[in-house]
């Protein structure tokens, strides 16, 4: 551990020496301004307000690391533990803080994307159209409902701004990887448009169907006639294709590879959004959103693999509509007490239509709605005392009613200005379609609660040094309860298990001079099943932890930029956890040891030329993987990518 770490920072120190040029004078840095983030209040609130546990990943760290795909950006994050089944486009989940994959809920301009049940592939998710990301830990249900049991992750696009400028790049690389890039951006005080388009294809790093391809193209119109009104839409359209040779036991337990199984996905996602203030103290917000989501998985039989039959395909269509209304009420001060108030209401609508062939069992097609109404409470004290409360209440056919708080408080030190917060609240999650109305011979049960959380967590912040170095830990408690599984001898889904997990969080975040930046994080985390239900499973043991849950986990991430050249090296290290084996002759799992890694990726810009025949920039980029070429697999059976490497140009007008 000690000579990976050596190595990365002799590295960039290299690297900065051969491109720096000769000293100068430094001015002074100007004062960095705190983030304003949005997605733990719903309102623009200073990061340091806040009482939970916040990370804001901006569009200057994406491009710095050339982060093609977004889970490059969320691997490293604390609390998270992240699986990808094979290679690139092989199904990619998070679990954050000991809960399941499916308890994170997943926004894109304010518009959730899980599919039914929490579920979200995070796979063909690319970075295009990304300008920033936000992430709030804890249960956050009191404001989203549903599906925020552990966390919520908000994906931004970014506002045209600025004189209109034009950029374009690609770049190719082994496993016959080849990316490109192209966009556009202008906007002023009364409108603005952005725009992106980008195209990834990679045979994969198997010899047999492995190939992935992925479209994304991402758009953004601002209008605001006056100071006091605009209106934002937004709209994402992605396409992918991931051919896998691989069945439930992985590659490297399957003695024949399928040679033409794939999966294929499209996704829409649009907002429209208004603000309007009407007077000083109230301001109303309007979102209307919809989320479109088609899947095709088609299977040809070739025997072997697959056992002698006819081909098989299932057509799976998710749709989810939402409109969401808020005001944002701010009082005076009263004995220097700040008060903002958010009350709202929120309306959403889920299709579900799956169509099998060979037809062994009826179409499924149904539908489910919600109702919900919330509060919130800010106040702020002297600038220095943060109080939040919230509730809300959801209406569903899908899971009853619900009844969710939350509160949080940050109180910020004088003289030393240490940041102390902490917060509480509870979680649900809902029941997937499958769970409620059952499939594949499997029936539904019409009964089925939603899965809920008790979660609390305390945490100081420490800035030193005039900010030059910052210190954070946050200690986290969690209780999950009425988890969902299949009984036998029917396998109807019930609500009949219970688990627990307790961790630690380190950030250290340092800037100890112009031009460098690093940022470590460190997770311990103890999860524990309480409550099998009586169903005796490999995945679920009493008194065992939980699955693909290291104990250990961190990443270090350091950054050096100088005029035309930038470095960013990131350090992830994973140890040990527990998997399931699949064996395809039984059909049965067993529980076996995942093996730790580390991982280095590394990523080099240099500005080539700039402000030449009406030519911004062009910058050459180089983008490294696994640079000590590890060989590790994230879920057991998978192989992953050893080094790799993509390299290219980007021009910018």
């Amino acid at each position: 551990m000690f000579r990976v770490m050596k190595c990365l920072i002799m590295l960039l120190f290299s690297a900065a020496i051969m491109f720096a040029y000769p000293a100068l004078p430094e001015e002074p840095e100007p004062k960095t301004l705190e983030p304003l983030v949005v997605t733990p209040t719903k309102t623009p609130t200073p990061l340091s307000q806040t009482g939970s546990s916040v990370t804001v990943i901006d569009q200057v760290e994406i491009e710095q690391k050339q982060a093609a795909d977004v889970i490059q950006i969320l691997r490293e994050q604390p609390g998270f533990s992240l699986i990808q089944t094979g290679s690139r486009g092989g199904t990619t989940s998070i679990f954050t803080r000991g809960g399941n994959s499916n308890m994170n809920l997943i926004l894109i301009d304010g518009m959730k994307v899980n599919q039914g049940g929490g579920a979200f592939d995070f796979s063909d998710l690319s970075t295009s159209g990304i300008g920033r990301v936000e992430i709030v830990r804890g249960p956050q249900s009191a404001l989203y409902g549903a599906d925020a049991l552990t966390s919520v992750i908000q994906l931004f696009t970014p506002r045209g701004q600025g004189p209109f400028s034009l950029w374009a790049g690609a770049g190719a690389g082994n496993y016959d990887t080849n990316e490109q890039r192209t966009g556009f951006s202008w906007g002023n005080k009364l409108a603005g448009v952005f725009f992106e388009f980008d195209r990834i294809e990679t045979s994969g790093i198997l010899n047999i169907n492995n190939d992935f391809r992925n479209y994304t193209a991402a758009l953004r119109l601002d209008f605001a006639p006056l100071n006091d009104l605009d209106f934002t839409i937004t709209g994402r359209h992605n396409q992918s294709r991931f051919e896998f040779p691989t069945e439930g036991a992985g590659d490297r337990f399957q003695a024949v590879l399928d040679p033409r199984q794939f999966n294929e996905n499209e996704r829409f996602v649009g907002t429209l959004g208004a603000r309007y203030r009407q007077t000083m103290w109230l301001e109303h917000h309007l979102k209307g959103g919809v989320n479109l989501y088609y899947n095709n998985f088609e299977d040809p039989n070739d025997v072997p693999p697959d056992f002698p039959g006819p081909d098989s395909r299932t057509k799976s269509d998710e749709h989810r509509y939402l409109v969401d209304y808020h005001a944002v009420l701010s009082a005076p001060a009263v004995f220097q007490v700040v008060p903002l108030l958010t009350v709202g209401a929120s309306y959403e609508r889920q299709t579900f239509f799956q169509r099998s062939f060979p037809v062994t069992r009826p179409d499924t097609s149904v539908d489910r709605e919600n109702h919900a109404g919330y509060g919130q409470l800010q106040l702020g004290w002297l600038g220095r005392v943060f109080l939040t409360g919230g509730v809300r209440y959801d209406s569903s056919t899908a899971f009853g009613q619900k009844v969710n708080p939350r509160v949080s408080a940050a109180v910020i030190l004088p003289v030393t200005q240490t940041r102390l917060r902490g917060a509480w609240g509870t979680g649900i999650k809902e029941p997937s379609f499958f769970d409620e109305f059952g499939g594949f011979g499997i029936p539904g049960n019409p009964n089925i609660k939603a899965e809920k959380s008790e979660s609390w967590e305390v945490g100081m912040d420490q800035p030193l040094f005039e900010r030059l170095l910052e210190v954070g830990v946050t200690y986290f408690h969690n209780n999950f309860e009425d988890l969902i599984a299949g009984v036998p001898p029917t396998f109807v889904s019930r609500n009949i298990r219970e688990a627990q997990s307790e961790g630690v969080e380190l950030v250290l975040v340092m800037r100890p001079v112009k031009g460098w930046s690093a940022r470590a994080n460190y997770t311990y985390l103890e999860t524990e099943v309480i409550d099998n239900g009586g169903v005796l499973t490999a995945e679920f043991v009493k008194g065992q932890p939980l699955l693909r849950r290291p104990r250990h986990s961190g990443g270090l991430s350091v950054a050096y930029e100088h005029d035309r050249f930038t470095a960013t090296a990131t350090l992830f290290v994973k140890g040990d956890s527990v998997d399931i084996q699949f064996d395809p002759a039984t059909f049965t799992t067993s529980r076996v040891k995942l093996q730790g890694y580390e991982k280095l990726d590394l990523s080099l810009a240099y500005v080539l030329i700039r402000n030449v025949a009406g030519l911004k920039e062009i910058i050459w980029k180089t983008r490294m993987q696994n640079v000590l070429d590890q060989k590790y697999e994230e879920g057991f059976g998978f192989s992953t990518a050893r080094f790799s490497f993509l390299t290219g140009f980007e021009a910018r007008y």
